[in-house]
């Protein structure tokens, strides 16, 4: 009676489509009913019925929608060949053809949606202008920074294939460099704001489809971020290049060494030394926009096994632009063409320190040296690099001249960088050893007065090197290098606001012209990245503070050897000069106008012109009423005052003087102070609090500080042309910098 029941069963379902069998009949090959929980063979089996997750049938979401998109992109590039475009298919089906006929009267709003965003994305300016701004940023990012290539760049523009996010970032970092009467503006940098708009305006979720052009914009976004002084982002978009790279297996050798066929069916060298390229760009931008802000990096070592570019790799890259020297003359082969390897060996180890480092513990009530467990490994880690380097490629004022002859500017910056890392990683190193530079063996034991004081060595040592590298950075370089050397710079100026580097009048002449150098490397950068600016402005008042500050050492020394030398003329003079000492002691940051009439012999805001090689003619005088640190210059860039700390006497105390937001951004109340302000702790030299919550918007929950970026744009950008003027070509721009393209 069962059997009969089952076939009843059976042939009531005889009809019915089975879309999924169990797997017991897939593996034996039968035919299955389909049925839940068990089918009628596992019944009769006495099995356990199983079925595979159901997937659903057809194409995934949006495929449809990009199917239609690439017909519309495969059109208009008929259309621009001259080819003819066959007419729509015809409609025979009566209901179909009164559809299609509604359809034309009164257009979809999805198919109107459609067309404006495409038109918006489309908007583009002139093809000179475009051609313009890829031009300049070969000329000037992406020859120290090389994620695009120029040839390739061009050719999907002209095929109609390019990606238009991609396309809009580019121009927003090359616009900064541009002279074009359309795009300058003062400073340089709001040029590139109404591009860097458009490129994040077409983010959406297609970019984070695992795709090269996807890679290289969100690279691109990253550095245009940090730039920008907005450090959350620019950590997060290099992120999101690090794990495309990761999806599109970048990260290992075995991926990059696979052959790319070109249309022919040929090998494509050229895209696969790219990709490698594109490989070591992204784990640039993850070292630089991580340790900087101090957050997670994205590549550790043991996480990738891709081999360094190649000397055959960069001759197939090379761009015919960049085969010059300095003096415009034509190089055959470039001898530093070849540092590329060493430059990223010894940034890899930069950003274990830093890694590391940001794990210390500055605040503890015994001293303890070294501050981490990893810190002799990393010292010689470091160490291995130089002595490893060969001496073609050492820091010498001998390679400097003959590489200004013979090599291009941008392997010259690669090579130049390579050892201003270097010397930023050993003092992020060595620095917090500073805060200990004070104490005596009596009062720590011998190991660690030993250990501190051969890192206080160390952390002298480097700084004397990397002040001629950051000289030699101004002077080759100009503003053409990566936004990221600025941070190395400042870091070297906190460093030179302790008392270790202002300890007699020779050190601290050394330490003055030392921060002048940096304030100058930094202020070069500062007219194209905001985050460069601001650097410039807290290095110049550092500047201003450090000869305030010591300079009252250095007088007390030459009043004490010139009172030696000649007591009789002194004695009368005694009191008075012990008076003016007195009151700069209680005033170190304020000199009084009878001080200032004396004409001191220090490095001031004032004489920055006899010390530094960069036009000084928009630097203001520090107010002595503005706290330490303002960061922002000249009326072109809208300053932040910040609330003094005591108000002048020409000012009611009943009547507080507000704070208004200028120039975009806001601060908060709760700003440090001159008070808050120890040079010579662990806090200072570590920059937490400085570079990290007040350059970038970086600050933790519970911090009263907030000056995250909130742009505006200038009154000369709030309604940008619509229309481009026609480009013509202008002429060089007069720099500073001896290689003036």
């Amino acid at each position: 009676m069962s059997t009969s029941g089952r076939k009843t069963k059976d042939a009531s379902q005889i009809k019915r489509r089975i879309t999924q069998a169990c797997i017991l009949c897939r593996k034996k090959k039968i035919k299955c009913d389909g049925a839940k929980p068990e089918c009628v063979h596992c019944q009769d089996a006495n099995l356990q019925c199983q079925y595979t997750e159901y997937k659903k049938r057809g194409p995934h979401k949006g495929y449809v929608r990009l199917l239609e998109e690439r017909l519309v992109q495969l059109e208009r590039r008929l259309t621009n060949a001259g080819a003819e475009v066959p007419p729509p298919i015809s409609i025979n089906s009566p209901t179909q053809q009164y559809n299609s006929s509604s359809a034309k009267s009164e257009p979809s709003s999805s198919s109107m949606m459609m067309n404006k965003r495409q038109d918006e994305e489309d908007d583009f300016p002139p093809p000179e202008i475009v051609t313009h701004l890829i031009d300049l940023f070969f000329q000037y990012l992406n020859s120290v920074f090389p994620f695009v290539h120029r040839a390739r760049l061009k050719q999907s523009i002209k095929e109609g294939t390019v990606s238009k996010p991609l396309l809009w970032s580019v121009m927003a970092i090359a616009a900064r460099f541009s002279d074009h009467p359309s795009i300058k503006t003062d400073p340089p940098y709001w040029a590139g704001e109404k591009f860097a708009m458009k490129a994040t305006s077409l983010i959406n979720a297609s970019l984070l489809e695992p795709t090269i052009p996807n890679l290289q914009f969100w690279g691109i976004m990253s550095c245009l971020e940090y730039g920008r002084a907005s450090g959350s982002k620019a950590w997060i978009y290099g992120g999101i290049a690090v794990r495309i790279c990761q999806e599109l297996g970048l990260n290992r050798e075995e991926t990059l060494k696979t052959p790319i066929l070109a249309v022919d069916g040929s090998i494509d060298y050229v895209a696969m030394a790219l990709r490698r390229r594109i490989f070591w760009s992204t784990l640039c931008i993850d070292k630089f926009a991580s340790t900087s802000t101090n957050r997670p990096q994205g590549f550790d070592i043991g996480e990738y096994d891709v081999e360094p570019p190649t000397l055959d790799e960069s001759r197939l890259l090379r761009d015919p632009l960049q085969g010059f020297t300095l003096d415009r003359l034509v190089i055959a082969n470039d001898p530093l063409m070849d540092v590329i390897p060493d430059y990223l060996r010894v940034l890899e180890r930069f950003g274990e320190i830093a890694k590391y480092m940001s794990r210390a513990k500055t605040a503890g009530a015994t001293v303890a040296w070294p501050p981490i467990n990893e810190f002799h490994e990393l010292d010689a880690k470091m160490r291995q690099w130089r002595e490893d380097l060969p001496e073609a490629y050492q820091f010498t004022p001998a390679n400097i001249q003959k590489y200004r002859d013979s090599a291009s500017q941008n392997y010259l910056n690669f090579w130049i960088c390579s050892h201003a890392m270097y010397c930023t990683g050993m003092l992020a190193l060595h620095r917090g050893s500073l805060a200990y530079s004070d104490l005596s063996v009596a009062e720590l034991s011998q190991d660690i007065y030993d250990r501190i004081q051969s890192s206080i060595k160390a952390c002298k040592a480097n700084v004397e090197i990397a002040m001629d590298v950051f000289k030699a950075l101004r002077d080759i370089c100009g503003w053409n290098v990566l936004p990221y050397m600025g941070y190395c710079a400042y870091i070297f100026s906190t460093v030179l606001m302790t008392s270790a580097f202002s300890s007699d009048p020779i050190s601290y002449q050394k330490s003055s012209a030392g921060l002048a150098i940096l304030f100058d490397t930094i202020k070069l950068l500062g007219a194209y990245w905001p985050m460069s600016e601001r650097l410039s402005l807290t290095t110049r008042d550092m500047l201003s503070a450090h000869s305030r500050l010591y300079d009252v050492q250095e007088q007390e020394y030459n009043y004490e050897a010139s009172r030696l030398s000649h007591p009789m003329q002194h004695h009368q003079q005694a009191p008075q000069q012990q008076q003016m000492m007195q009151i700069q002691q209680q005033h170190p940051l304020q000199p009084s106008a009878s001080i200032q009439q004396q004409q001191l012999n220090s490095p001031d805001v004032d004489s920055l012109a006899s010390i530094s090689t960069v036009e000084t003619s928009n630097i203001p005088t520090t107010s002595a009423s503005l706290s330490y640190p303002s960061y922002v210059s000249n009326t072109n860039i809208m300053p932040i005052r910040l609330q003094p700390q005591s108000q002048p006497q020409s000012q009611p105390q009943s009547q507080p003087q507000q704070q208004q937001p200028l120039g975009g951004y806001q601060l908060l109340p709760g700003s440090m102070n001159n008070s808050d302000i120890d040079f010579n702790s662990c806090e200072f030299l570590y920059d937490s609090a400085l570079f990290g919550q007040i350059i970038f918007d970086t600050s933790k929950g519970g911090s009263d500080v907030n000056l995250a970026p909130q742009y505006s744009m200038p009154m000369s950008m709030a309604n940008p042309p619509t229309a481009y003027a026609p480009y013509q070509q202008q002429l060089p721009k007069q720099t500073t910098t001896p290689w003036g393209v």
